[in-house]
């Protein structure tokens, strides 16, 4: 199983440049929800999962949090959209289309969950 929320992130940045970064992420609220399925529309399902706050307050912030990015992230939470950035460039590149393909995904303790893998969620 993978998680991925932005209640922390530790990023390893000796490993060369801020793409290449890795990133752990844990929960903090301790809440389960449903399973849910679509690319993009469900980022906003995932980041009130793991936050427990709006997407849009997370909308133009930081460096990389919304749309586009340079520079290097400003602290933990730039960090963790940076690497969800990093992580869809990666998808991408391999031919997946992650802001449209349908994946399944279950929030557990404030964590995403992703329960089915195949080869665009193991990227």
């Amino acid at each position: 199983m993978l998680l991925a929320s932005p209640m922390l992130l530790i990023p390893l940045l000796l490993l060369g440049t801020p793409c290449s970064t890795f990133a752990v992420c844990e929960d903090a609220l301790g809440k389960s929800h449903s399973l849910h399925t679509r690319g993009l529309t469900e980022l906003s399902g995932a980041i009130s999962c793991g936050t427990g706050r709006s997407p849009l307050a997370y909308i133009g912030y930081g460096c990389y949090c919304g749309l586009g990015g340079q520079g290097w992230p400003k602290d933990r939470t730039d960090w963790c959209c940076h690497r969800h950035d990093c992580c869809y460039d990666k998808a991408e590149r391999a031919g997946c289309s992650p802001k449209m393909q349908r994946y399944e995904w279950i929030c557990e303790h404030n964590a995403v969950v992703l329960p089915t893998i195949n080869t665009s969620s193991t990227l």
